[in-house]
């Protein structure tokens, strides 16, 4: 075991180790989404199917999700700042040679590497807002940080689909690369090196309780395998809303027959007013407080299976009226769904203890193994049938399962609480 680093001497406000843990989480998971945006610049330029394009989507996200225990770990040992930095190079390498070579296995490779190493800056992010923000600003400040992904999306969707098309896929690589470049030093010079005490993987223990916000203490006796239920549900639920981001640029083109800078407006648009909504939905979930997180979680689930009906429903309407649906359907869900694992986050953390990195690592298994396996099932799908709405109509299914895993999940202790509550009693 590595001896404890020495912290900071003038510690970072909270605000500014936000910011750099939403950066870095928006740049590490670059690779997992822009495929999805420049699809058809991509399965041009290679020669791809849309399962092929899925593949490297999926591989990304299930490498991810398999890495994630691991990565918990990691985190644990070396502290945050030594593994987001570590995420950040393996970016900037993969998407700097996913650029030069041209080549898909290099692109598959690429997408396996890279999401190991976003396991790391999950359990990194979420373990150093842990320690730094107060509970009472707990929700907002988490999911300020997880807005980096949609951010991240929404500019992809608005300049990576058009630059793609006007000149290569690789330009959007090159541009990820110089990206993690500079999130990497700014996250060396921002987090504290410190190494946190050790934890036992099955039962949290410290042996000095502390708080992070000098009122309800953070150190608790915390049974690690209760947090399979965070993972089965967040299996569930991202597995049917992942699609919200990874096929719904090239689904208006073909079915809808947009062009893709209307269709990359449309997705930017819906992620841009996602993080809005992520951001108020925090506000809301830090006022009800820990005990009736998981409630306001169900009701975002609930509230995204609708906008995902509704991209379902939409192109049986129509090309105009088509359209309108499925745009709603695309701002609901993906507000929804952003909203939805920000508040996530939360409602684990407030359970949690002070062994954040490994619940967390335990959690995203489950995620990103559903992010794993919908993209390439949802293309394999339509090249199978040659239409959409079976992929989408399975997405729905699978969103609207996660809600009674979600509300088993609400039965673990939040840490801290004065009594026994149930927070799935009310949203």
């Amino acid at each position: 075991m590595s001896r404890p680093s020495p912290p900071l001497a003038r510690p970072p406000k909270p605000w500014l180790i936000t910011a750099v843990c939403t950066a870095a989480i928006g740049v590490g998971a670059a690779l997992g989404f822009v495929p999805g945006y420049v699809s058809v610049a991509l399965q041009d330029s290679l020669d791809l199917s849309k399962a092929q394009v899925g593949l490297l989507v999926s591989l990304y996200f299930g490498s991810t999700g398999l890495a994630s225990v691991g990565g918990g770990r990691l985190a644990a040992r070396f502290g945050a700042r030594t593994v987001v930095v570590a995420d950040m190079v393996v970016v900037a390498a993969c998407a700097a040679v996913g650029a030069l070579t041209e080549r898909y296995w290099v692109l598959l490779a690429s997408a396996v590497v890279a999401g190991a190493g976003y396991a790391w800056a999950n359990a990194g992010t979420n373990d150093a807002l842990a320690r730094t923000v107060p509970s009472r600003h707990r929700t907002v400040a988490l999911s300020v940080k997880t807005a980096g992904v949609p951010t991240m999306a929404a500019t992809t969707a608005a300049l990576g689909a058009p630059a793609a098309a006007r000149w290569s896929w690789t330009v959007v690589w090159s541009a990820v690369a110089v990206a993690a470049v500079v999130v990497a030093v700014a996250v060396a010079l921002v987090l504290d090196p410190s190494v946190p005490a050790a934890v036992d993987h099955q039962r949290s223990t410290r042996r000095r309780p502390e708080s992070l916000d000098g009122a309800a203490p953070l150190a608790s006796s915390v049974d690690l395998r209760s947090f399979h239920w965070f993972s089965l549900a967040s299996f569930l639920f991202v597995g049917g809303s992942q699609p919200i981001f990874s096929w719904v640029v090239p689904y208006l083109q073909d079915r809808l027959d947009t062009s893709a800078g209307l269709a990359g407006a449309l997705a930017s648009a819906a992620a841009g007013l996602g993080v809005v909504a992520m951001i108020g939905n925090g506000r809301l979930a830090d006022r009800i407080g820990p005990d009736r997180r998981i409630g306001r979680l169900l009701l975002l689930v609930m509230v995204a299976t609708v906008g995902m009906a509704a991209i379902l429903a939409g192109p049986a309407l129509g090309a105009g009226r088509g359209l309108l649906v499925v745009g709603a359907g695309m701002i609901v869900g993906t507000g929804v769904q952003l909203a939805t694992i920000g508040t996530m986050h939360a409602a684990l953390v407030d359970r949690a203890g002070l062994a954040v990195a490994q619940a967390t690592g335990i959690t995203m298994t489950g995620y990103y193994l559903g992010a794993l396996l919908s993209p390439v099932g949802f293309g394999w799908l339509v090249d199978v049938t040659g239409r959409y709405w079976p992929s989408w109509l399975v997405m729905v299914v699978l969103t609207a399962a996660s809600l009674p895993v979600w509300r088993r999940a609400g039965r673990i202790p939040v840490v801290g609480a004065t009594a026994a509550a149930t927070p799935s009693a009310s949203p």
